[in-house]
């Protein structure tokens, strides 16, 4: 009797320490994948904000991290896709399928569009003047789809600006029409030889504040939650972590080494050169941006219909 009592006892006491490591690690894996969201949202989630962070799917050996996110459409706060994070005893996950958009031919010009797997909406993509292009994306053809915004009337909405060569944050300022407010910033690519659908839902930047303002200060913490997203040091050091942390390769080329490379460039925001933004406004004035002789490409994104209790911000 005494030997099975200490039998029992030893195999709750195994089993109540398991229980415990198993806990703890599960903790240390959370704080990781929190990690993982926060970077995201500083460097690749084009006008796109989190609102809150929580375990969406609890399991014992595996749950997932869940952030809700929404975009600014010239002071419409539209719901995007969340961003979801699998976890577990031996890694995190993140860019799984959920998290990656499908492109498409839209229309009978063969132009290419973007949507999101999980909602559906359309997703603003960009395009790079210097990739050569090769037959097939040849018979696409460039985006013009700001134009098309003049028959969507009593409506805000996002664009994605391609520049015709990299533009400083000062020099799009002056550019751009006070009637349209800046939402994001692209860094661009230092290679040249990805096509607009490789880095379609990849595409690195900083987010601006809900005026379309960056910043540039120093750091004071190493914890990547207590960085601001419109914060051009903590987008630097973002990038820097997300290319010693991650991978995402298209055609041999790794877009995060690719942003580092950009970064290295352009260590601070006053010798940041950007290959487009995101803009949103009313449907009338974006539809003049294919006008402006800097413009390479204008691709629509998100659009909300304009309230009368809700006045837009430009």
């Amino acid at each position: 009797l005494l030997t099975v009592s200490i039998s029992i006892g030893t195999t709750l006491i195994i089993a109540l320490f398991g229980f415990f490591m198993i806990n703890q690690r599960m903790g240390v894996q959370f704080k990781k994948a929190q990690e993982v969201a926060n970077i995201t949202d500083l460097i690749e989630s084009p006008n796109i904000t989190s609102t809150s962070q929580y375990t969406s799917e609890y399991g014992r050996f595996s749950s997932q991290l869940r952030s809700e996110r929404f975009k600014n459409i010239d002071g419409y706060m539209v719901k995007t896709s969340p961003l979801e994070i699998d976890y577990n005893l031996f890694g995190v996950g993140y860019g799984g399928i959920q998290n990656s958009p499908l492109t498409v031919p839209i229309s009978k010009t063969k132009q290419i569009g973007a949507f999101s797997r999980q909602n559906g909406e359309k997703i603003p993509i960009f395009f790079n003047p210097k990739h050569e292009l090769n037959q097939d994306e040849q018979a696409v053809g460039l985006s013009h789809e700001s134009k098309t915004l003049s028959s969507l009337t009593k409506h805000v909405a996002e664009v994605a600006i391609s520049f015709k060569t990299p533009m400083s944050y000062a020099e799009i300022q002056k550019a751009l029409p006070d009637n349209l407010l800046i939402n994001w910033y692209w860094i661009g690519m230092d290679n040249d030889k990805l096509a607009v659908t490789d880095t379609v839902g990849r595409v690195i930047g900083i987010n601006t504040d809900r005026d379309g303002r960056l910043i540039d200060e120093s750091l004071k913490t190493n914890d990547s939650s207590e960085w601001a997203d419109n914060n051009y040091p903590a987008f630097v050091a973002a990038v820097k972590k997300a290319a010693s942390q991650r991978s995402y390769t298209v055609n041999g080329i790794d877009i995060y080494q690719d942003a580092l490379k950009q970064v290295k460039k352009y260590p601070s925001l006053d010798k940041a050169k950007f290959s487009g933004v995101i803009v949103s406004g009313r449907t009338e004035n974006l539809a003049k941006l294919d006008d402006e002789p800097y413009i390479y490409a204008t691709s629509v994104g998100v659009e909300a219909e304009m309230l009368p209790y809700i006045e837009p911000i430009k």
